[in-house]
């Protein structure tokens, strides 16, 4: 006996279509929004941090006896410390990514230049409405003999005072580090940021073994990382 061969009415094969719509509509859907997600995902960083290369241009900052300038160092460590921190979700924007300076034409006298120069810094951290504003620098004496990293941070200002301690508590556990402590400072840039804002000494550029250190890949990459994480703990991000 043959078996009754059953023809699906026009309501059954209208109700298939519209499932197999719905699973195609649905699998759409599911891949534009995983799609979307990995694109937008960058753009909702919340966090803003200016990093400053300390110097540069027609100044050097300080200078050894080899001829080493401050300034060249402060514009390796700036870009690492971007490198590092940006993977963490938080937008980084360098006041330079050259030996350039932004004093203006026709100004005239070291004090001017400088705040001048400074100025544009801080402007530049207020324009992309920064979270916070990270100065590297190097340190130096006249002796030589000092060595270690040290964060300044404006008296007045308590959020400065905690991203100042939350750097140097990172800063201090590299191997071989002074155990400084974040410090009050009374310097421009710090003073007039409208944000909190930190100047980070990374070490002493007139001590020949420190300098040596300075010099070095490995070692810079220590600093960078110490900053970096003083910064995303500052923010509480892992």
């Amino acid at each position: 006996m043959r078996r009754p061969v059953v023809i699906p009415g026009r309501q059954t094969q209208g109700m298939a279509i519209i499932i197999v719509l719905t699973v195609m509509f649905g699998l759409v859907l599911s891949v534009f929004y995983q799609g979307s997600a990995a694109v937008l995902g960058p753009l909702e960083t919340k966090v803003k941090v200016v990093v400053d290369a300390g110097h540069g241009g027609y100044d050097p900052g300080a200078i050894t006896k080899q001829g080493v300038y401050e300034k060249e160092i402060n514009l390796q460590m700036a870009k690492r410390v971007k490198e590092l921190l940006e993977p963490a979700g938080i937008e980084v924007i360098l006041t330079r990514e050259e030996d350039i300076d932004y004093v203006p034409e026709g100004v005239r006298g070291r004090q001017p230049k400088k705040q001048a120069d400074l100025n544009h810094r801080i402007s530049l951290a207020n324009e992309v409405e920064a979270d916070t504003l990270i100065s590297l620098h190097l340190n130096a004496t006249p002796s030589g003999r000092n060595t270690g990293a040290e964060t300044f941070y404006y008296f007045d200002s308590e959020e400065g005072k905690r991203l100042a301690e939350t750097i140097q508590q990172e800063l201090i556990k590299v191997p071989g580090m002074n155990r400084r402590i974040a410090k009050p400072g009374d310097f421009y840039l710090i003073k007039n940021a409208p944000m909190p804002a930190v100047i980070v000494e990374l070490g002493y550029i007139s001590n020949p073994k420190e300098l040596a250190r300075l010099r070095q890949s490995w070692y810079q990459d220590q600093l960078a990382q110490a900053v970096a994480k003083g910064v995303a703990n500052y923010f509480g991000l892992p």
